[in-house]
């Protein structure tokens, strides 16, 4: 992750520029704020440009926002007097550069807590630490997480949330805890705060609990951490109603097929990983007593709701974004995958599977495969086609790590 962070993203300039309006200006009109990055922004009937996403993400990045300002007072004056380099904006104020790459910091801490959170649950559900180790490994490598645990969006913290919810319930099957299940729906609903569409983890929080009571009390939970919503629309739109999002949604039979084997970011095609880990919650694992079919439930309920989508397929952004809150569900898949007998076998095919997934990464951060305009990032398999009929070579290669990493290009810098 240190080697190739991308900045705030698109998306994640929002939520920048948010904050930047509420610190400096007391407000939530961002019209002096975006830097001329328009993902994520709203016109109002007042003539005023506002965030569309949920407040959550504020709340969220505000320590490490802040913790870039102070930086920025406190270092001395002399480094980086000209600011940084930051896509798509281009170069910024030496303030605006340390927030930003506090933020991003925090998606990195972020990815790796809900990659601990991820071990704990299955380690908790019986499954052998080493088999959990590689499980959870190939989670990361062999998924969309690979790519936006480097942005500043907000895929990497609602992962997190999910892998907490896993944790929540695998011990809730434990003790019956009426506790535990208003905090799972609490989970639920703090991660609805930051992306509307984690609300599908609602769907295997009720299901994995078990008697009405434990339900009611999920559902309240859940629905406690929503009462600010309707205040924070009022707020920037004027409206106690939820403000227009990107797209429109259709129920369909296309879904979830168009999510996870549409030619567009398919889920198998750009991460072919996660087809074993699908494919691993199918197979009987003697450790985890049942669980198998509450993590199917998960993934599926996380595929439907957005290949009932019109953006379903993530034109502008890398692979298959969209089912990242379905990973949690998936390790327990990968657990499943890579159970004896047949054991190196799996590896082998799973290993070969991220490896292939890597590679796509790395040819579309480094520059190698270039994207079909307008779009940023390369749409199809066949548009990688050209590096198998013209591979790179290692200046070529060296190029694109270049061209990927603020890190190698700051110590290219130094030298």
């Amino acid at each position: 992750m240190l080697v190739f962070d991308r900045g705030l993203g698109g998306d994640g300039w929002a939520g920048f520029s948010l904050l930047t309006s509420l610190v400096d200006d007391g407000d939530v009109w961002l019209e002096n704020n975006h830097q001329g990055v328009m993902n994520g922004l709203l016109g109002t009937p007042d003539g005023h440009l506002v965030a569309q996403y949920p407040p959550g993400i504020a709340v969220l990045d505000a320590l490490p926002f802040l913790a870039g300002r102070a930086a920025d007072r406190l270092l001395p004056a002399g480094v980086m007097p000209d600011g940084g380099a930051l896509p798509p904006v281009g170069r910024v104020s030496r303030g605006a550069f340390l927030s930003a790459a506090f933020i991003v910091l925090a998606r990195n801490a972020a990815a790796l807590l809900g990659l601990l959170w991820t071990f704990l649950a299955l380690r908790r559900l019986g499954l052998p630490e080493r088999r959990t180790a590689a499980a959870v490994a190939l989670t990361f490598f062999g998924g969309p997480l690979i790519f936006y645990s480097l942005v500043g969006m907000t895929h990497a913290p609602t992962f997190a949330l999910a892998a907490l919810l896993l944790l929540l319930l695998a011990r809730r099957r434990e003790t019956e805890s009426l506790r535990l299940a208003c905090a799972a729906g609490a989970v639920v609903g703090a991660a609805v705060l930051l992306r509307y569409s984690a609300v599908a983890l609602l769907v295997p929080a009720v299901f994995s609990i078990r008697g009405l009571r434990g339900r009611a009390v999920t559902i309240a939970g859940f629905s406690l951490l929503l009462l600010p919503l309707p205040f924070w629309w009022h707020a920037c739109f004027g409206s106690w109603l939820p403000p227009p999002y990107g797209g429109s949604w259709v129920i369909t039979a296309a879904s979830p097929w168009n999510v996870l084997f549409g030619p567009v970011h398919g889920l198998f095609l750009f991460h072919p990983a996660l087809l074993f880990a699908a494919m691993g919650l199918t197979l009987p694992v003697r450790e985890t007593r049942g669980w198998r079919g509450n993590a199917a439930v998960w993934f599926l309920a996380v595929a439907v709701l957005h290949g009932w989508w019109s953006e379903a397929s993530n034109p502008g952004g890398y692979g298959q974004r969209f089912l990242i809150d379905a990973l949690p569900a998936l390790a327990l898949g990968f657990a499943g995958w890579l159970r004896p007998p047949g054991q190196r076998l799996r590896i082998s095919l799973c290993l070969a599977a991220a490896l292939a997934g890597w590679l796509l990464f790395f040819a579309a951060v480094g520059g190698l495969v270039p994207p079909p305009p307008p779009w940023p990032w390369p749409q199809r398999l066949g548009e990688y086609a050209g590096l198998l009929r013209h591979p790179p070579g290692p200046a070529e290669i060296l190029a694109a790590l270049r061209r990927s990493s603020f890190l190698i290009r700051g110590l290219a810098g130094l030298r």
